[in-house]
């Protein structure tokens, strides 16, 4: 009898220092943050990925939300030709979720066009000063054309705070049914047109200058497939020699306050 007394003890012993090792190990993990800069260009709205473009990115980022890991914190900032902090740093995902639902809301509200460096430094201001794995997830349709800040100050802010950025291009390769007029009623006419080829050099300098990597999908079987897990969890950083701006500290407060600016300001056009 005592020997099966020892036997279940031993059992027991053995089986929760298994639990316990499991419980210290899942608190060890590095938390994750991850800023997903969501293109708001009206270009959005074109259907060659069905039923557009800009409802299978919130698709896809539901998908994400729902099937995020316990580590994982994310923003949400919507962009054109200035951008908004859609949603503030954070692992809840019903807040992440009603967020998702006005992804497309600055098509609308944020000024035409599309610009990177705007978006980019939002995505950095969301991520705080926070020191764990930080990233940002750039999702685009197209090409950048409209200039505010030298794309340079952000990939040099981001190199300095270790956080890498990936890239996601969705395009068609030849025509797409584009959005080419709106009326009085904000009803948008739709038309065939040539898809303009898209430059790489750019997107390429902003992912490898950062560690980062870039995909582009021309259909939404390709983007729907794709393991977005392998963009967060890639630990790669970019090497101090990637700084080549010489902007001063003042100087870059004083974007951000311009940048927090802009965000005070769209604040109630999208509640």
């Amino acid at each position: 009898m005592m020997k099966y007394l020892y036997l279940l003890l031993f059992t027991s012993i053995l089986s929760c220092s298994k639990t316990e090792t499991k419980t210290t190990a899942q608190k060890e993990l590095p938390q994750q943050n991850i800023a997903i800069l969501v293109d708001n260009s009206i270009t959005m709205w074109a259907k060659d990925f069905e039923p557009s473009r800009i409802d299978v990115v919130k698709t896809l980022l539901k998908n994400i939300i729902n099937h995020k890991k316990e580590n994982q914190a994310f923003s949400i900032v919507v962009y054109s030709a200035n951008s908004y902090i859609l949603c503030p740093l954070t692992k809840d995902k019903n807040q992440l979720l009603s967020a998702i639902d006005k992804a497309d809301k600055g098509i609308m509200v944020l000024k035409p066009g599309t610009n990177f460096s705007h978006g980019l430094l939002n995505g950095i201001a969301s991520l705080d000063s926070e020191l764990h794995n930080k990233s940002i997830l750039l999702i685009t349709d197209g090409n950048e054309n409209i200039k505010s800040y030298s794309i340079d100050i952000p990939l040099n802010d981001a190199i300095r705070n270790n956080i890498t950025i990936n890239s996601v291009v969705m395009t068609a390769k030849d025509y797409a049914l584009m959005p080419v007029m709106m009326d009085l009623n904000n009803k948008v006419t739709f038309d065939k047109v040539k898809v303009e080829p898209f430059d790489t050099v750019q997107i390429s300098k902003i992912t490898t200058k950062t560690g980062g990597k870039f995909q582009i999908f021309y259909t939404k079987k390709e983007l729907e497939g794709f393991n977005f897990q392998k963009f967060f969890e890639n630990t790669q950083k970019a090497k101090s020699e990637n700084i080549s701006s010489t902007i001063n500290d003042a100087k870059l407060s004083k974007i951000y306050k311009e940048i927090q600016k802009t965000n005070d300001s769209l604040k109630l056009k999208f509640q």
